[in-house]
């Protein structure tokens, strides 16, 4: 008999929930695998591993596992479950557990979802030129023209022909 990718968890019975500082993880494993009394439940964010004992009790068809986390040892973000086991290594749970500062924890069962999209599109970069130039000078002419509207009207008109005077050499 072949061993699944992933444990099969049950819906209806796994739930994760904040009891004071920690967070309060149940798992019912809808497959059924022997645990041994040393079985780990183990949490992964990226590079971020945090590994906690676990109580493995047997409940209908399966395992039910029952771990405390420290929240403080877990960012918030998505963790991947697993179950470490000392005979047969890191078994993948068909769970993730959903941490946030401000909002409550909850735990996601069922399969990762597998999406692939297409790669991105090159971009054309825009034609460098005249029309480029012609382009920047008027968006900095805009910018420079609200900026200058909070000035008294004679500054202003002073500012605005020095800075028609730089444009014109920028674009010849």
């Amino acid at each position: 008999m072949s061993q699944p990718t992933e444990l099969s968890v049950e819906l209806s019975a796994s739930y994760a929930h904040r009891v004071d500082d920690d967070i309060h993880l149940v798992l019912q494993l809808a497959d059924d695998v022997a645990l041994d009394a040393s079985a780990q439940l183990q949490l992964r964010a990226g590079k971020k591993v945090v590994r906690v004992p676990s109580t493995a009790s047997p409940a209908d068809g399966g395992q039910r596992l029952d771990a405390r986390l420290p929240a403080a040892d877990l960012r918030p973000g998505v963790w991947r479950v697993a179950l470490v086991s000392a005979d047969r290594g890191v078994l993948p749970v068909e769970a993730r557990l959903l941490n946030s500062r401000k909002q409550p924890v909850a735990l996601l069962p069922g399969p990762t979802p597998r999406t692939e999209l297409a790669p991105p599109q090159p971009v054309q970069a825009p034609a460098t030129g005249p029309g480029g130039k012609a382009r920047a000078y008027r968006a900095a002419a805009q910018v420079a023209n609200r900026g200058l509207q909070l000035l008294p009207q004679d500054k202003a008109a002073r500012y605005r022909g020095i800075l028609k005077k730089a444009g014109r050499r920028v674009l010849s």
